[in-house]
């Protein structure tokens, strides 16, 4: 008889169920088993839960893919990792053979597995992956900060894209933990002014306490005007990490300026003229998951360069992941984690 384990289980039309399930096994000479230490609530778990849902999911999946965890078994063909490691992990296993694989870009695999998605994830007592997206973590690194490494992975992704100097201004869309990442980030880079847009108080607090010179509700004030007030000509750079903002990021980026694509929300249509882009040469940047920046983010959260503890709003258990799913959806709470042992 197969072992269980409890897990948050996705049911489809924003119903997520605490379920006994089988404990996952060795399948592939590759295939590493984790126990999670903890897992955090994406924006993306919000959009799946979302009715309709804004990001779609497989029903019957273990919600999940930002954990942190410690091997307990690897299988036959497994190298670089043995019992007993902590890691972190890519949740979207690629193939390693495809043409976009061939190009380097495995983010963008022909055949990418998403976990937590398409494949169980990690709001679990274990899950399975493939040793290929297992990232080892020091020992000494708190589960709790050691949780960032994907989001700041697939930030990294994106950063690499713009290259911010010091006093090139900066538009960040959103202080979810992504924005605030963002913002920490930037400032690090030199930018000034830093600009932050977030309807939510509480979170716009956060944006301050992470290093924005300025913090703006768009629902009350003009984020266009504002902008121009305080750089004269338009922010250099517009991140969009709301996943709908990018006509918003247009207007606000100075002639030649750049905006940057880099939240996901399926639900989002935008109807614009294509000249506004074209007479004043603005250059709209997607950047979609992590690609080979999992060892920066890794070596970033060691060297504890962020101050990423007071982004901690939520510590829950298991039994309580749709309450925190809930919790971030209403712009509550910033960083929320799961642990399924607490």
């Amino acid at each position: 008889m197969s072992e269980k384990m409890r897990a948050a289980v996705f049911e489809g039309n924003g119903v997520l169920e605490i379920k006994e399930v089988d404990k996952p096994v060795i399948t592939k000479p590759d295939d590493v088993i984790v126990e999670v230490e903890t897992c955090s609530i994406c924006g993306t778990d919000v959009h799946i839960m979302s009715v309709p849902p804004g990001y779609i999911a497989a029903p019957g999946t273990i919600l999940g893919h930002e954990l942190v965890g410690k091997v307990v078994e690897v299988g036959d063909r497994v190298t670089s990792l043995k019992v007993g490691d902590r890691v972190v992990t890519n949740p979207n296993d690629y193939c390693g053979v495809c043409k976009y694989c061939q190009k380097n870009l495995p983010n963008l695999c022909e055949h990418i597995i998403p976990m937590g998605i398409e494949a169980d994830g990690g709001f679990a007592e274990y899950v399975r992956v493939s040793e290929k997206v297992a990232h080892k973590i020091s020992d000494d690194l708190p589960a709790e900060i050691a949780a960032f490494a994907e989001p700041l992975a697939c930030l990294i992704n994106g950063v690499n894209k713009i290259p911010v100097k010091p006093a090139d201004s900066v538009l960040v869309m959103g202080a979810g933990v992504i924005g605030l990442l963002f913002t920490q980030i930037m400032k690090a880079c030199g930018a000034s002014p830093i600009i932050v847009s977030e309807p939510a108080p509480m979170r716009r607090e956060f944006a301050k306490k992470c290093g924005a010179d300025f913090v703006i509700d768009p629902f009350t004030e003009n984020l266009e005007e504002f902008v121009l007030d305080k750089t004269g000509i338009g922010v250099d750079y517009a991140i969009d990490v709301v996943g709908s903002q990018m006509w918003t990021g247009i207007k606000a980026v100075r002639k030649g300026g750049k905006v940057l694509l880099f939240g996901f929300d399926g639900k989002a249509k935008l109807s614009f003229e294509q000249y506004h882009i074209t007479n004043r040469e603005i250059s709209i940047l997607g950047t979609w998951l992590a690609n080979a920046s999992f060892p920066q983010a890794v070596k970033i959260l060691e060297s504890g360069m962020l101050n990423l503890e007071p982004l901690i709003t939520h510590k829950l258990p298991l039994e309580k992941t749709a309450e925190g799913i809930e919790i971030l959806g209403k712009g509550e709470g910033i960083e929320v984690l799961i642990y399924p042992n607490l």
